[in-house]
């Protein structure tokens, strides 16, 4: 995907904020919250990092695309095996959109790398492990027909995802009000139960564009 260089950045520094947001939100709440909650939201500041990563030229090959195939590809499979477990338990899957945290629903996580696996590999055609003569250099060139309608219908899921957790903000005033633990306002905000939520709409709305503009 290229992009004119003040948009590419726009969005760059608009990941690099949700990830730096839910990095230090993670780290305030490390002893308040539960573990696949946290794992949930590092997952998505791996994204956001990755994706700013990729839709810069200077950075698009940091993570070659084969090992951004591999890297999503695992941490998909975790959220996979996570998914049977709780099913053959029994258990509870957690909410598809995310209450006051980002979502843990390993369905919701399952696809969000796998829309992250399919960016990374329709570079591989046009390029393999070398491309990056540009922002997603040679997205598209030759992409799969079949892998090209992945990315659509992910992109789709990751659309109306990202528009249910909007309005689970606008719905929920109680969402929006700053949090507490201390740190004074800049620690309030972070704590917010809203900055788990934007950020996680955020990266999802990003993964979306970039799939679909590919």
């Amino acid at each position: 995907m290229t992009l004119p260089a003040p948009l590419a950045g726009a969005f760059a520094a608009l990941f690099l904020a949700a990830a730096l947001l839910c990095t230090v939100s993670l780290w305030r709440r490390r002893a308040r919250h539960e573990g696949p909650a946290a794992a949930a939201e590092a997952n998505h500041v791996v994204m956001a990092l990755a994706m700013a990563a990729m839709i810069l030229p200077a950075t698009a090959t940091v993570l070659p695309p084969l090992a951004g195939v591999a890297l999503f590809a695992v941490i998909g499979a975790s959220w996979a095996v996570r998914l049977v477990a709780l099913r053959a338990r029994g258990r509870a899957l957690g909410s598809p959109i995310g209450g006051d945290r980002c979502a843990a629903h390993p369905t919701h996580l399952l696809l969000s790398n796998a829309a992250m696996v399919a960016m990374y590999a329709v570079v591989i055609p046009a390029g393999g492990a070398t491309a990056g003569h540009g922002a997603h250099a040679g997205h598209g060139a030759g992409s799969p027909l079949a892998l090209s309608a992945v990315g659509v219908a992910l992109a789709v899921y990751l659309l109306v995802h990202a528009g249910a957790t909007v309005a689970v903000l606008a719905r929920s005033t109680s969402l929006v009000v700053a949090g507490g633990g201390g740190g004074g306002v800049v620690g309030r905000v972070v704590d917010a139960p809203a900055v788990q939520l934007g950020c996680q709409a955020v990266t999802g709305a990003g993964m979306a564009l970039m799939l679909l503009v590919h």
